[in-house]
């Protein structure tokens, strides 16, 4: 699965190929993308969700299904700080002392207690940032999320 781009179009506008990585990312199913696409996949889902809600709203959101491969995919991306973070906020998630919320009301007074605000914070000061790394990780692996097509 990949987006296809005119080539006058990308010479006007270079930023449409990131709109097209970006768009394939959010749009399709991790079931539907290739193994290089797969990485590229888990560690935005991972993002988007953490940078809008923090890792409470990552666990909650289906995203959060893909925890373990999501820490692979920050590994192979080279994002060791944010791999570390995954694992610790995967082994708060996952344990038995933590009782999950059965409502939306007990959700809202988990995330207001901040139960993930010191590893949010630790997120968001790892360096480099996810969307630098997948802006690096799209231009070596281009041919594999866009095609840009010659004729016009």
């Amino acid at each position: 699965m990949r987006r296809s781009l005119n080539r006058s179009a990308v010479n006007r506008a270079s930023h449409l190929v990131w709109n097209a990585f970006i768009d394939l990312l959010a749009m399709e199913n991790y079931e539907d993308l290739g193994p290089i696409q797969r990485v590229a996949h888990l560690a935005f889902w991972y993002d988007s969700e953490v940078q809008n809600g923090g890792h409470h709203q990552y666990f909650e959101n289906s995203a959060g299904k893909r925890r373990h491969e999501a820490i692979e995919a920050l590994l192979a991306l080279g994002l060791h700080c944010q791999a570390a973070v995954l694992r610790q906020a995967t082994v708060f998630w996952d344990s038995e002392d933590r009782k999950p919320p059965v409502s939306v009301d007990e959700f809202a007074e988990n995330a207001l207690e901040g139960e993930f605000a010191e590893l949010d914070s630790t997120y968001y000061a790892c360096s480099p940032t996810i969307t630098d790394r997948l802006e690096a990780y799209l231009a070596e692996h281009q041919d594999e999320f866009v095609v840009i097509d010659e004729t016009a």
